[in-house]
């Protein structure tokens, strides 16, 4: 793992790793940690050779003679592979010297996992996409989302992660997004399997169906031109039962609303249309003031943003 700099997905950078190509930012910053991880290599390189010297030609040390021999050729065996290591070696800087970069595609998935030392715990920080573990800080951790598709970009021998960027969500199946039952049941199976990669597939579906459903609501909230909408005023317009998915709304002359959820319950309550042009209800359990308007067969009833349109069933 290479702790990453401050900003551990830079945007400036994503169009050269795009191309397949290391940014001149970056390898910059790669190289100067490929040198310090040598130096280190090169360090632990010579302390093995003297170890093991010592081990084989050193006379009147208290070890069994067979052990010697073995034990010095295992420090020099040792020394070899670091000193290979500090002369670039290294999966680093070969990554650096060849300048490609990896794309990697797929549903995103984090964890961690606690380690604990002789004298202190420390947290273990992994990002997974499309099946495949990266060990990463916790600046890495914290930065990447927690769930949807992304693109990853990673040099393919050292597995350094580059950059990242999040994709747009794949497309729902047909009926996804209106009944997510299906999809929101196979997210906790995959949940359940004990198989990340399924489980990170499902709930970047489910994300996605929030999406849509957001997407749409907030399109709903935009009023249609004002000869679009049902000439009669909003007290008269409204008057019947409307109906959106499993829940259905009936507004009586009376002022009565009663809403029917799924299961057949049904809430009573006041509904009145405001001075300001609003409708007033509490057929929800609280007091709430919101646009409507009633364009065609169409109810769209719009609060912060967020639009909810019913269909006509009955009309009075």
């Amino acid at each position: 793992m290479i702790a990453s700099n401050i900003d551990p997905f830079p945007a400036a950078d994503l169009d050269t790793n795009r191309s397949g190509r290391l940014s001149d930012p970056q390898r910059k910053r790669l190289q100067g940690m490929a040198r310090a991880g040598r130096k280190d290599e090169f360090i632990g390189a010579v302390f093995c050779a003297g170890i093991g010297a010592v081990l084989l030609v050193a006379p009147g040390l208290s070890l069994h003679e067979w052990y010697r021999p073995v034990a010095g050729a295992v420090f020099l065996v040792v020394a070899v592979i670091l000193l290979r290591e500090a002369t670039g070696g290294d999966s680093l800087t070969k990554d650096l010297r060849s300048g490609r970069v990896e794309r990697l595609e797929g549903a995103i998935a984090r964890s961690t996992r606690e380690e604990e030392g002789q004298h202190s715990r420390h947290t273990l920080y992994y990002l997974e996409v499309a099946g495949r573990s990266f060990e990463v800080d916790s600046t890495t951790y914290n930065a990447a989302p927690d769930v949807g598709i992304v693109a990853l970009y990673i040099l393919p021998r050292s597995h350094v992660i580059l950059n990242l960027e999040r994709m747009p969500d794949r497309p729902l199946p047909a009926g996804a997004a209106t009944s997510p039952t299906a999809a929101i049941g196979a997210a906790i199976a995959a949940s359940m399997s004990g198989d990340t990669a399924r489980a990170a597939e499902a709930r970047a579906e489910v994300a996605a169906i929030g999406n849509a459903m957001h997407a749409e609501l907030s399109a709903a909230a935009t009023p249609p031109p004002l000869s679009q909408r049902d000439p009669r005023p909003l007290a008269q317009a409204i008057l019947g039962t409307w109906q959106t998915g499993p829940m259905s709304t009936t507004f009586l002359p009376d002022g009565t609303v009663v809403m029917t959820l799924p299961g057949g319950r049904h809430h009573e309550g006041r509904w009145s249309i405001g001075e300001d042009g609003r409708l007033h209800s509490n057929s929800t359990g609280r007091d709430t003031a919101t646009d409507a308007w009633v364009a065609g067969d169409t109810l769209t009833i719009s609060e912060n943003g967020q639009g909810m349109s019913y269909r006509r069933t009955a009309a009075n």
